[in-house]
């Protein structure tokens, strides 16, 4: 179906994105393309439409070369992409007229585009949603009607770049499902990835490093090269983690992709009976045990009662009052007639905590967490930041100093000339001396590993992703908050860069900084938070410990999330009769500890 033979790309004429890449894809695989942050995976999958052409070497598409124009539109109808950032795809105001807008321009009848966009909101989870406006969806919902624009032009090759970034577990694992069904119905799919678990389902996985292909294979053979991934910046799955973390406990173990023949492997090792005295991993941790951190302090941030309702458009108004009022939820969580993006929350958060919010697409995290500084307020209810009313406006303003929020993708807030302007834009605008401006721009881009020595002259559009992205945390910094809120801050990020981050925030709660992160991966809010809440339809569902809320996998699962990788397989475990001791059962490191003590104790 693809060809690509000796293809070089450069963006810039000194260094090749793309350095002699051969590769070539049969009519009806499944490929996953690994890779750090500019290893050149984007590049190479934007050969796959015409979108680039190479510089040197040869691109065939079902037989059509790339280079020849003469059959650039037969090759994008050829090959869907979909790309990491929905915003760059989204073309119009109406989820339906987004989803048609590519059958449209096939020229295809009516009928067949109405039965097109009805097939492709039914496999992405958005019946319903037809008539809603796509700038008032979620992330993940937006990333959803990009994808099912792209279905609904029924390509032979479906091209995921980072697809499901910005989805939560359902929403992933739904992707996964629409993949494997339009996979064993022939179509052939290309999928970008940083989740290890994701690349676990293709038939081949190959690893780009520098621009060249550095690994390829199945994933078996490629996704257990621990030592090799490691060096390449990339992680494997997470029972392959398992694996690795028995054996620096002096554990052999031999890594497996998939988790149920990994856990099976581990109870062999610890030579469990069915039945036999297992103890229960969701008993009390006792390093997990007491209250919150702070749990007698003042708030810093407090909600009483607080709802909000997005104020629909005429448009909507009007579509709402002919629809009869009901409650359904897609397979995919989405509930299209939902009024209230949050209702009736009571939430406290102290000093010096690290809270974590998990929700599935929709839920409420974001607009949540834009009522912490101001930036929107309550349709009912209170909020106040260090006990003040931010329904004054004096206390809004001020909250903006004390709590400092990092949006998605936070190198979109980027805009001044160079490095050192953008990052002084905070202080400077709280009126601030020169000097003291200078002092803060440049402790803040040595918080975040950066020298205003190096970068500050720069132009922050001509840093590298991962840069700017530092360059953007600077900037809030900067501001000197106490108060830090995240959201999904590692999103598109690879393994390494993504561990790099987490270790920085880690490292500024660690010095004080009380840290609010909103993420979709359970497993970073299991290993940093100290306390998790979950939201459900704009509600809270839970509010507790990582171990309180992490063994409740069937309730995590009917809100579209999961348990942690570690407690899926803790759980497993005990099931085959493992006696786990009880511990932070919840991250790999835990797990790791509990199962070397029972094997090295039974080899005693």
């Amino acid at each position: 179906m693809i060809s690509c033979e000796h293809i070089r790309y450069t963006y810039d004429g000194a260094t090749y994105a793309l350095d002699d890449v051969s590769l070539t894809i049969a009519d009806g695989e499944f490929v996953c393309l690994l890779g750090g942050n500019g290893s050149g995976k984007s590049t190479l999958a934007k050969h796959l439409n015409a979108l680039l052409v190479p510089d040197e070497g040869r691109v065939t598409v079902d037989g059509m070369d790339t280079a020849d124009t003469e059959f650039t539109y037969d090759i994008r109808s050829t090959v869907g992409y979909v790309f990491q950032n929905p915003d760059d795809q989204l073309v119009a105001t109406l989820v339906e007229d987004d989803v048609a807008f590519g059958p449209e321009n096939l020229g295809e009848e009516p009928d067949a585009i109405a039965r097109a966009v009805a097939e492709a909101l039914r496999d992405v989870g958005l019946m319903d949603f037809e008539r809603h406006e796509t700038h008032a969806l979620s992330g993940g919902q937006k990333q959803r009607v990009a994808i099912a624009g792209v279905l609904a032009m029924r390509p032979r090759v479906l091209v995921l770049d980072e697809a499901s970034a910005m989805l939560d577990p359902r929403g992933r694992a739904g992707l996964l499902r629409v993949c494997r069904r339009l996979h064993e119905a022939g179509m052939t799919i290309v999928m970008i990835t940083h989740y290890m678990e994701e690349a676990t389902a293709a038939d081949r996985v190959v690893v780009l490093d520098a621009g060249k292909i550095a690994l390829e294979g199945t994933p078996e053979d490629v996704l257990t090269q621990v030592e090799v991934l490691g060096r390449l910046n990339l992680e494997v799955p997470a029972c392959c983690q398992l694996a690795l973390a028995l054996r620096e406990r002096g554990v052999a173990c031999t890594p497996r992709v998939d988790e149920g023949a990994m856990v099976r492997a581990v109870a062999e090792l610890v030579g469990a009976c069915a039945g036999d005295g297992a103890e229960d991993p969701c008993a009390p941790a006792d390093d997990d045990a007491g209250a919150p951190v702070s749990a007698g302090s003042k708030p810093l941030i407090s909600f009483e009662h607080v709802s909000y309702s997005y104020e629909p458009s005429v448009r909507e108004r009007a579509r709402r009052r002919r629809l009869p009022r009901r409650k359904k939820a897609a397979a995919w969580g989405s509930d299209p007639e939902a009024i209230w993006a949050l209702h009736n929350i009571d939430l406290a958060i102290r000093p010096g905590e690290f809270l974590g919010i998990a929700g599935h697409t929709g839920s409420g995290k974001s607009t949540l967490i834009q009522h912490m500084n101001g930036l929107v307020h309550p349709t009912m209810g209170r909020v106040a930041v260090c006990g003040e009313n931010l329904a004054d406006r004096r206390a809004a303003d001020e909250a903006k100093t004390v709590v400092g929020v990092v949006f998605q993708y936070p190198e979109h807030q980027l805009f001044a000339q160079t490095v050192l302007e953008d990052v002084a834009f905070g202080p400077k605008n709280l009126g601030l001396s020169a000097d003291e401006v200078d002092a803060r721009v440049r402790e803040a881009l040595r918080l975040v590993g950066l020298s205003a020595d190096v970068v500050g002259s720069k132009s922050p559009f001509a840093l590298s992703g991962g840069q700017q992205r530092r360059v953007a945390f600077a900037g809030v910094l900067a501001m000197r908050p106490r108060v830090l809120v995240l959201d999904e801050p590692a999103a598109g990020l690879d393994p390494a860069a993504r561990r790099e981050f987490l270790d920085l925030v880690a490292h500024l709660h660690d010095e004080g900084l009380t840290v609010i992160m909103v993420s979709h991966s359970m497993d970073d809010l299991a290993e940093l938070c100290d306390r998790v809440v979950v939201l459900n339809e704009g509600a809270v569902l839970m509010d507790g410990t990582p171990h309180d809320v992490f063994c409740r996998p069937d309730e995590l699962r009917r809100v579209g999330l999961d348990a942690p990788a570690a407690q899926r397989m803790a759980m497993g475990l005990r099931a085959l009769g493992v006696p786990l001791a009880h511990g932070r059962l919840y991250t790999i490191e835990g797990l790791a500890c509990a199962v070397a003590a029972l094997v090295q104790g039974g080899a005693r």
